[in-house]
């Protein structure tokens, strides 16, 4: 509370603005936690702390108190992702195991100071280009348009390339001081080439994160990043070299899938993470299956585009995948995976298999099923409804689904064999798992999912605004989009897959 009052200070008697006060709280509050295993000999007072920050800045936050936290133009949750991010933290870098403790004190000082420094520099030097601007110009086939001018009061988040560098820079600085430091006194026992390799993956990792991040989030998943990744390498030394070998491949992975447009320019960055997570943490049983994924579905997309034109014209978002379409098919399994990298348990395997089983499902059943000659029908009234309506299927679909999971299953044979597995639990979990879970999804896009009204045509849409405007909500909620449709397809796949490998396991 000190911290606040002193933003407060500054704001109101120093003269700075919101934007400048809240750096400050926020650069000093993250050394606090950094300095906090110095000053409590057991993190259960700091568990109470955080809680009670949550719930104080989030009331705060809602009611406009605090303007020296709160008071800037652009509306951000980050007082309250901050002090929700050290819950897990606590526990994953010193509750299970205080030798963690360095990972969680390196994770709090790059956000800190690295995240302000990369606001701080974005908004001076950084320039942008409108998003209305640079998708006409993807649409016609040009590069991205050339800087625009400098950001000032855009009133929401603008990721910059300036401010990215910075935060890279600083994060790879601050990590090799923090960790030689660890080094001195004995917590790690790397070597100096560690150093460095630990060094650029962290601030790497952290910093395409950091660019990701939106509305404040980025606070919790800075601290999760870097202390996954640190944890990670301190305690698997052999996989040392294959982590900053996974971050290099992340790195080319999202380059090429740019490149031949499969992504935009955040799903790029989003699926470089994602592959070296995978790649790093993962290895060859939880990469081969992912990237069976991305690659066969995205072929996929390319075949009878001129027939797929008119569904695209009605449909949320098109073949080019954005950041919120690979976390949406992808985050439950990655989820899984980054559970298992400090918290390793065979069941959070096959959980990953049923949640891309369903995602590879779901969209081989609309892509496939678009192809055919007859209209689909709706699940819930078995009624014909137009080609893209949300909740509507079709036999040539249904069998597009099943082949996507049977895909999925056979792409993870090789690596899925074990002591608690059987080849008829393994076809349960993911083809089972990865069935239902498009079947949920249809079953949700049918009921509750958005539908909009497109003023010009009249039609049906899963576009909420178009150049004409806004468009009239007329079914389902307004909130359920179709990338959340598609997250509780992949749980529900992961659901799945895991409770069909947990009866096994008792059984057997």
């Amino acid at each position: 509370m000190a911290l606040v009052g002193v933003g407060e200070a500054l704001r109101i008697w120093g003269g700075l603005s919101a934007e400048s006060s809240r750096r400050v709280v926020h650069a000093g509050v993250g050394i606090f936690v950094a300095i906090t295993p110095y000053l409590f000999a057991r993190p259960d007072l700091v568990y109470v702390l955080a809680v009670i920050f949550v719930v104080v800045n989030y009331v705060t936050l809602r009611q406009g108190w605090f303007r020296g936290i709160h008071g800037t133009e652009r509306r951000s949750l980050g007082t309250v992702t901050f002090p929700l991010a050290l819950l897990p933290a606590l526990f994953i870098g010193w509750s299970m195991d205080p030798g963690r403790v360095f990972a969680l004190q390196l994770a709090f000082l790059i956000l800190a100071f690295s995240d302000p420094l990369a606001s701080v520099v974005g908004t001076r030097f950084g320039k942008y280009v409108p998003f209305a601007t640079r998708a006409k110009r993807l649409t016609e086939g040009k590069r991205d348009s050339p800087p625009s001018g400098p950001i000032r009061r855009t009133g929401r988040t603008v990721k910059t390339w300036t401010g990215s560098a910075a935060f890279f820079i600083s994060a790879l600085l601050l990590s090799l001081a923090a960790l030689m430091w660890f080094r001195s006194e004995g917590q790690i026992d790397w070597n100096g080439s560690e150093v460095v390799a630990a060094a650029i993956i962290v601030a790497a990792v952290t910093t395409a994160v950091e660019a990701l991040g939106r509305r404040g989030w980025d606070n919790f998943f800075i601290i999760l990043a870097a202390l996954i990744v640190l944890v990670f390498f301190d305690e698997k030394p052999e996989n040392r070299l294959v982590l900053l070998i996974a971050v290099a491949a992340g790195l080319v992975f999202g380059l090429i899938t740019y490149r031949l447009r499969f992504l935009d320019g955040p799903g790029a960055i989003a699926g470089a993470l994602l592959a070296a997570s995978v790649i790093g943490l993962g290895g060859w049983a939880w990469a081969v299956p992912s990237f069976t994924f991305f690659v066969l579905s995205s072929l996929l997309s390319r075949v009878g585009r001129r027939r797929k034109a008119a569904v695209e014209a009605v449909s949320e978002k098109g073949s080019r995948r954005d950041a919120g379409q690979v976390f949406a098919n992808g985050g439950a399994g990655w989820g899984l995976l980054l559970i298992y990298a400090v918290f390793p348990a065979e069941i959070l395997y096959w959980g990953f298999l049923g949640a891309f089983a369903a995602a590879t499902a779901d969209t081989w059943g609309t892509e496939i099923g678009t192809l055919s000659s007859k209209p689909p029908r709706l699940i819930t009234t078995w009624r014909p409804a137009p080609r893209g309506t949300s909740g509507a299927v079709s036999m040539v679909g249904t069998l597009g689904a099943l082949a996507g999971a049977f895909v999925i299953g056979l792409s993870a044979w090789p690596f899925a064999a074990g002591p608690n597995t059987s080849p008829a639990m393994a076809a349960l979990a993911v083809v089972g798992g990865g069935f239902v879970g498009s079947m949920v999804d249809s079953l949700i896009g049918a009921t509750v999912q958005a539908r909009f009204r497109d003023p010009r045509t009249g039609a049906e849409t899963e576009r909420s605004a178009s150049d004409a405007g806004a468009h009239p909500l007329i079914r389902g909620r307004r909130w359920l989009r179709n990338d959340q449709v598609n997250w509780l397809c992949a749980l529900s796949g992961a659901a799945l897959a895991m409770a069909c490998f947990q009866a096994v396991y008792f059984v057997s």
